[in-house]
C-alpha cells in the first residue's frame, strides 16, 4: 500500500498558496519581511484545520476537508472581488449587518469584475480541481493524527509569534495592529488575510475599542478673536490634553464671506472630474471653473463607500473601520454635523435622497443629524418617479425645490443616485435615457454610459440655477457639490480615457473636483490640498459660524493648515509628496524630506484617525461642550 500524505501538508500548502495569491494580486507586496510574518501567523490556523479534518472517521474527515477547502476558495476570491470594488476587505460587521449585500445587488458588475480578473480565478480553481482529483492521496485516518508533531509545531510557531510581536517596532507594529488599532488593510499586509479575518470576527463579538494614545503637544497661546475656537474646559485625559494644545484653524479673509446665505449641498453619487466638459456639461463646467477653483481636491474611498463618504463630508471626521460610523454617530450628540450646525444657526434644514429611504438606515440617521428627511418610500415617491434604476437626480431636484425655496434661510442636503453603477445601456435607466447625447463620443461603451447617466446631474444644476435666479435668490445661495467617492464601476484605464491625471496611480485615482459656487464670487484658484473631511470646517468658517476647529480633524482649506489627504490604509498625499503605508515609501514632488518630517506627517495621520474614533466611541462632543457652547 502506497504511503499517503499527512493532511497537514495539504493545509500548509493551500493556505499559504491563497495568501500568496492575495499578496501578489492585491497587495503587490510579496518580497518583504511581512511575507514571513504571514507564514508565522497562519500556522495556528493550518494546525487547527489539520486537526478538524482528521478527528473523525475517514469518510467524514474527507467530506469536511473538501467543504473547508472550497469554503476558503469562496472566502479568498470574495475578498479579492470586494477589493476590486472598494479597495478594502469586507468586515464581519458588514456581513451580518447586510452591508455587503449592497455589492451583491449588482451581480452583473461582479461578473464584470470576475471577467476582468479571470486569471486569478483560474489559478485558484485549477489547483482545487487538481486537489479533487488527488484527494485520496492524503491520509484522513484519525489514527494517524500526529498530535505530538502538531504540538511541537504550534509551540515553535508560538515562540516566533511572540518574538515577532515584541521585536517589530515599526510605526504600525504587530503589537499595535493586534492589540490596539483596527486597520484591516495594514493588518492583512502584516499578517495575512486569514489571521485578519479571525481578528475581525473576534473584535465584533468582543466589542473591540481602539486603545489610542497621543503625543504630548506644546501649549498653544490662542485668542478666540483670531482662531475658530470656543472657550472649552477639556477633560484632563490624553485626548483632552492633546486637543486643547493642538493648533486650531485661524480666522481669515474668507471668514463670514457667506454669512446668512442659503446653502445647497449636493453629495453626488460617483461624481468625477471626467464628467466636466465645456460642451457636454456646460453648467458643471461653469460652476467648477468659477468662484473657487480647487486644483488639489481628493475624495478617498473608505470601506462603507457612500455612507463613509457622507460621514466624512458632513461631519469632518474620519470613519471608524469595521462599523457604520454614521449610524453609530446618530446615537451621539453631533453639533458639528452639517444639518445641526446650520439648524443651530437659524436655518431651515432639509435632506433628500432619490433612492430607498431606509438604505443604510438613513431614515434614522438624517433626522438625528438635524435634517427633515425625504426619500423614496417616505414621501419622495409622491413627487417623482422612484421606479427607475437608478432614479433621476433632475426629477428629484426639480420636484423638491419648491418645498424649501421660500423658507429662507435654508440649508439643503441632496444625496444623489443617477451616477451609480452599472454603466451600460441595458440596465441603467439614466444611461439609456441620455444615450443619444453621448453616442458619437469616442470612448468605450462603459465610459459613455457613465457620462450619459451623469447628465442627470448636469440637468439638475441647470434647472437649479435658473430656478434660484427666477426666485431672485441666486446671489444669496451657495451651492456645494462633492463626490461621495470616485466611480469604482469604471477601471482606472477607463477613467484615463478622459482624465488628465494618471488614475491608475494609487493617489491620483481619487483626484477629482469640488464645487463651492456663488454667482457673486470672482474666480479664485485654491491650490491647498483638500478632501471631503475638510468641507465642514471650511464651510463653517465661510458662513461665519462659531465653532471649535480643534474638534474636527478636517481643516479649513483657507486657513493656516498644510493640506493632508488621508487614505483608509493610512497612506497620505500633500504638497510635499505621497507616502504609501503598505511599502513604507515616500515619493517627494520636489524636495526630499528627512525621516523626521515624514514621521511628523505620519503622526498627524495616526492622530486624525485616533481623534475621530475616540470622538465617536465616547460621545465626546456631549462631554466637552458646555450647555452654553451647545447652543452656539
Amino acid at each position: 500500500m502506497k504511503k499517503k500524505f499527512d493532511i497537514f501538508l495539504w493545509w500548509t500548502f493551500w493556505i499559504y498558496y491563497l495568501e500568496i495569491i492575495y499578496r501578489v494580486f492585491i497587495l503587490k507586496n510579496i518580497f518583504s519581511i511581512n511575507t514571513l510574518f504571514v507564514f508565522i501567523f497562519c500556522m495556528p490556523f493550518i494546525l487547527f484545520l489539520s486537526i478538524i479534518t482528521s478527528s473523525f472517521n475517514e469518510k467524514i474527515n474527507k467530506l469536511i476537508n473538501m467543504l473547508l477547502t472550497f469554503f476558503f476558495i469562496i472566502l479568498y476570491l470574495a475578498q479579492i472581488v470586494y477589493y476590486n470594488f472598494y479597495y478594502s476587505m469586507f468586515s464581519f460587521f458588514s456581513l451580518v449587518s447586510g452591508g455587503t449585500g449592497q455589492v451583491f445587488e449588482f451581480w452583473t458588475m461582479i461578473l464584470q469584475v470576475i471577467l476582468r480578473i479571470w486569471y486569478i480565478f483560474v489559478i485558484v480553481l485549477i489547483l482545487f480541481i487538481i486537489f479533487v482529483k488527488f484527494k485520496n492521496k492524503f491520509n484522513y485516518n484519525k489514527k494517524n493524527n500526529n498530535y505530538l508533531l502538531y504540538s511541537c509545531v504550534f509551540l515553535i510557531d508560538l515562540f516566533f509569534i511572540v518574538l515577532s510581536i515584541n521585536l517589530d517596532n515599526s510605526r504600525y507594529s504587530l503589537n499595535k495592529l493586534i492589540y490596539k488599532n483596527h486597520v484591516p488593510m495594514l493588518t492583512i499586509n502584516k499578517i495575512g488575510l486569514m489571521p485578519t479575518e479571525f481578528l475581525d470576527i473576534t473584535r465584533y463579538f468582543n466589542k473591540f475599542m481602539n486603545n489610542n494614545s497621543y503625543k504630548t503637544k506644546e501649549k498653544n497661546i490662542i485668542d478666540e478673536k483670531d482662531y475658530n475656537v470656543l472657550n472649552i474646559d477639556f477633560p484632563n485625559d490624553d485626548l483632552g490634553n492633546y486637543l486643547k494644545n493642538i493648533e486650531p484653524t485661524n480666522k481669515n479673509k474668507y471668514t463670514g464671506l457667506f454669512k446668512n446665505k442659503n446653502i445647497i449641498f449636493i453629495n453626488a453619487e460617483s461624481f468625477d472630474e471626467i464628467v466636466i466638459n465645456k460642451t457636454l456639461t456646460p453648467t458643471l463646467y461653469k460652476m467648477t471653473n468659477n468662484s473657487f477653483v480647487f486644483k488639489n481636491y481628493y475624495q478617498p474611498l473608505y470601506p462603507i463607500s457612500t455612507f463613509d463618504g457622507e460621514y466624512m463630508n458632513l461631519t469632518g471626521l474620519l470613519p471608524k473601520e469595521g462599523t457604520w460610523s454614521f449610524r453609530e454617530a446618530s446615537n451621539n450628540y453631533m453639533p458639528y454635523v452639517f444639518g445641526n450646525s446650520f439648524k443651530n444657526n437659524g436655518y431651515n434644514t432639509y435632506s433628500f435622497h432619490n433612492y430607498v429611504y431606509n438604505f443604510y438606515e438613513r431614515e434614522k440617521v438624517h433626522p438625528k443629524m438635524g435634517m427633515e428627511y425625504m426619500a423614496c418610500g417616505n414621501g419622495l415617491e409622491n413627487v417623482m418617479n422612484c421606479n427607475n434604476w437608478p432614479n433621476s437626480d433632475y426629477e428629484m431636484i426639480k420636484n423638491t425645490i419648491d418645498l424649501y425655496v421660500k423658507n429662507k434661510p435654508f440649508a439643503v442636503y441632496y444625496m444623489t443616485v443617477s451616477g451609480h453603477l452599472n454603466y451600460n445601456f441595458k440596465e441603467n435607466d439614466m444611461a439609456i435615457k441620455n444615450q443619444n447625447k453621448v453616442k458619437n463620443l469616442k470612448y468605450s461603451n462603459r465610459v459613455k454610459a457613465y457620462l450619459s447617466a451623469s447628465l442627470e446631474l448636469e440637468y439638475s444644476l441647470e434647472y437649479l440655477l435658473n430656478k434660484l435666479e427666477k426666485e431672485g435668490i441666486l446671489d444669496d445661495t451657495v451651492i456645494v457639490l462633492t463626490p461621495d467617492h470616485f466611480p469604482y464601476g469604471l477601471t482606472c484605464n477607463e477613467l484615463n480615457e478622459i482624465s488628465t491625471n494618471n488614475r491608475c496611480d494609487k493617489f491620483e485615482l481619487y483626484h477629482t473636483s469640488l464645487i463651492i459656487y456663488n454667482s457673486k464670487i470672482k474666480k479664485e484658484e485654491v491650490n491647498n490640498y483638500m478632501s471631503g473631511i475638510d468641507l465642514p470646517s471650511t464651510l463653517y468658517n465661510l458662513f461665519g459660524f462659531k465653532y471649535d476647529s480643534r474638534l474636527l480633524v478636517g481643516r479649513d482649506v483657507f486657513s493656516n493648515n498644510n493640506g493632508l489627504i488621508v487614505l483608509s490604509d493610512r497612506s497620505w498625499i500633500n504638497s510635499k509628496g505621497k507616502y504609501n503605508s503598505l511599502n513604507n515609501t515616500f515619493i517627494p514632488f520636489k524636495d526630499k524630506l528627512d525621516k523626521k518630517e515624514i514621521d511628523s506627517f505620519n503622526d498627524e495621520v495616526e492622530e486624525r484617525f485616533n481623534i475621530s474614533i475616540d470622538i465617536l466611541n465616547s460621545d465626546y462632543y456631549n462631554r466637552v461642550l458646555s450647555d452654553e457652547n451647545k447652543n452656539k
